[in-house]
């Protein structure tokens, strides 16, 4: 099981690692990932520590936790950093930060 979420991991990694753009938009991808998988892991971490030491576990904490992580905003933002992750034409740039020339003379770019 760990092997498998290792494998997985290390490829999205690679995946990560073949987009042709640097600087803020990769950095804040990796910022973001890292902080997500830190912040679960050390509540989780703190849940157990917690329930060791009470020999208690504290249900509505985690009750709470899980409503968090599945909560509208929360999935929302995954989904807006997992949409930025999408290469569908295999160029190394992500569909979401290649600039489409037409899109300058659409609605959303006239002047207000």
């Amino acid at each position: 099981m760990l092997g498998k979420a290792r494998n997985y991991l290390k490829a999205a990694i690679e995946k990560i690692a073949m987009f042709q753009i640097r600087g803020a938009p990769r950095l804040m991808v990796y910022t973001f990932i890292l902080l997500i998988l830190l912040c679960i892991t050390l509540f989780i971490g703190g849940w157990v520590f917690v329930w060791f030491v009470t020999s208690e576990p504290p249900l509505p904490i985690m009750i709470q936790f899980i409503a968090a992580i599945t909560s509208v905003s929360f999935v929302a933002a995954i989904g807006f950093f997992g949409k930025a992750l999408i290469d569908e034409d295999d160029n190394g740039i992500p569909d979401e930060f290649e600039y489409d020339e037409s899109l300058r003379d659409s609605h959303a770019y006239k002047s207000r």
